[in-house]
This record gives structure tokens, sequence and C-alpha cells, in this order.
């Protein structure tokens, strides 16, 4: 009985409640905060991934076009220079030319947003 009481009066105080509860509620913002920075982040890069290969794969599809791996993986790097991993990978048949881009993402808070593939087709020019 003795034990009980004591374990329910323990429960009952408030004392220190407060402090607890405003440092978990300031964690759990800044996770939060972090996370959705980290997702517009991405959201960001991919687009910006997706126009330079959108370009680069409309300039590999004109007739007589030299190889666009090059050019790509430096507007990449120069572009998202916080992106460190870009590998670049390019086809041009006899009607589309396809480049391939694999990248990785820096991950903050919940989110580990982790790899990318983003594959894009332009169809080629004839004479």
């Amino acid at each position: 009985m003795f034990l009980s009481r004591r374990w329910t009066e323990l429960f009952r105080s408030d004392t220190g409640s407060a402090v607890l509860a405003g440092v978990i509620n300031i964690a759990l913002a800044t996770i939060i905060t972090l996370s959705v920075l980290a997702l517009g982040m991405a959201g960001y890069y991919t687009l910006v991934i997706r126009d330079l290969a959108i370009d680069a794969a409309t300039d590999l599809a004109t007739y007589g076009a030299p190889s666009q791996r090059e050019y790509l993986l430096k507007r990449l790097r120069s572009s998202l220079p916080e992106l460190a991993s870009f590998e670049v990978a390019e086809s041009k048949g006899s009607t589309y030319a396809a480049i391939s881009v694999q990248f990785g993402l820096p991950g903050l808070g919940l989110l580990g947003v982790g790899n990318g593939r983003i594959d894009v087709q332009a169809a080629t020019e004839r004479l």
C-alpha cells in the first residue's frame, strides 16, 4: 500500500513537467523543420537535374552532335555543388537520344531522401 501511494504521488507531481515538455517540443519542432527543409531541397535539386538533362538530351538529339556527357556533368557540378555524386549515361539511336542521370541527395531530419534517377529521351533529327 505504501509503495503504490508513493508512485501515485510521484506521477501526480507536476514539478519539472513543463521544462521536459518544452525540451521535447523544441526537439520535435526542429526535426520536423529539418525534414520539411530536406524535402524542399530534394524537390529543387530534382527539378534542376531534370531541366539540365532535358537540355543535354535535346542537344544530343541534333544531327551530328557530339557526346553531351562531359558537358552535362560540368553543368551539374556548377549548378549543384552541394551534391557530390552524379552518374550520367547516354545513348543515341536512329530514332531517339536518351540521357540517364543517377544522383544522390543529402538527407536531413526524418527523411532520408537518398538516391534518385532521371531518364530523358528526345527524338533525333534526320536529314
